[in-house]
């Protein structure tokens, strides 16, 4: 039997696989489109071409796909609901606390254990000294999954069995975030605006700063070469934002700037295009 079942090999995925593997874990793979799967396997690594047999072949399964309605999706069949009992799941998502209590309350009346997981870091990160996640759940599941999710971060947070306690974190992170990177892109507006060099704004910062990277695609116009975060993800991230705030009752106007940018910037074709080009919004061209 598998140490732990990983479901999902997109960026994130292959990259938790890569390094789970490095570090011993023995793995067994499924994705919908399953040479991705077959691709990565190898010594102590199995992939396996049904999702029955994948959850069969570990007491742990690491979901890490698009969404927490995706993963429903996923595992509302009568071919897996019977498989769930006694095992512990693990999600990896964005998205809110309400979301992530829904999650615990579903895995839990089929009998599954459930630790919600929030990567902090880009793919490139994972395993690496500034691999942060956060994890919440009850504290005997967390104890035993902490082997295996260890190896993904030198910064791995339990943030106590409160399960909506890593998504209500993530959320108030990825606000600064996304509010920074609104700004850096108005900034770099400004500066246009004066006839201003990008370049002139962009060291003004260190070495690695997100305003040297946003900066440097704004100034080429070419926003679809070095993505590292797109319209998409904004998107993702902002409206999870929103939909805390509304279901907390809280003000939600800075989402909903944010999120007004993020459309129109959909609007004019740029969705999988990366951040910088917001500043085609605040020219008037979206």
């Amino acid at each position: 039997m598998s140490d732990l079942t990983l479901i999902g090999l997109g960026a994130m995925g292959s990259a938790i696989a890569r390094t789970l593997a490095d570090n011993g874990c023995r793995l067994t793979l499924w994705n919908r489109s399953p040479e991705k799967a077959e691709a990565m396997s190898g010594p102590g690594v199995d992939w396996s071409t049904g999702l029955e047999q994948a959850i069969e072949a570990s007491p742990r399964i690491l979901v890490c796909i698009h969404g927490y309605a995706a993963t429903r999706e996923l595992f509302d069949d009568p071919g897996i609901l019977p498989l769930l009992d006694g095992r512990s799941v693990i999600q990896v998502s964005t998205g809110t606390p309400a979301e992530a209590r829904e999650a615990q309350d579903w895995f839990n009346q089929r009998g599954a254990d459930y630790l919600d997981c929030s990567i902090m870091v880009y793919p490139q990160s994972v395993g690496r000294p500034d691999g942060q996640l956060l994890i919440s759940g009850a504290r005997e599941t967390w104890d035993d999954c902490a082997t295996f999710i260890n190896p993904l971060g030198g910064d791995i947070r339990y943030l106590g069995a409160a399960i909506g306690a890593a998504a209500a974190l993530d959320l108030a992170v990825v606000t600064r975030l996304v509010a920074n990177t609104v700004g850096i892109v108005y900034g770099l507006h400004l500066c246009e605006s004066e006839n201003l060099p990008l370049a002139q704004f962009a060291g003004m910062y260190p070495d690695g700063d997100r305003a040297r990277h946003l900066a440097a695609v704004a100034d080429s116009g070419r926003y679809d070469d070095s993505v590292v975060a797109s319209v998409g993800t904004g998107i993702e991230v902002v409206s999870a934002i929103r939909n805390c705030a509304v279901g907390l009752g809280i003000n939600s106007e800075l989402p909903d700037f944010i999120l007004d940018l993020y459309r129109r910037a959909e609007a004019a074709g740029y969705l999988e295009q990366d951040n910088a080009c917001l500043i085609e919004v605040f020219r008037g061209n979206a």
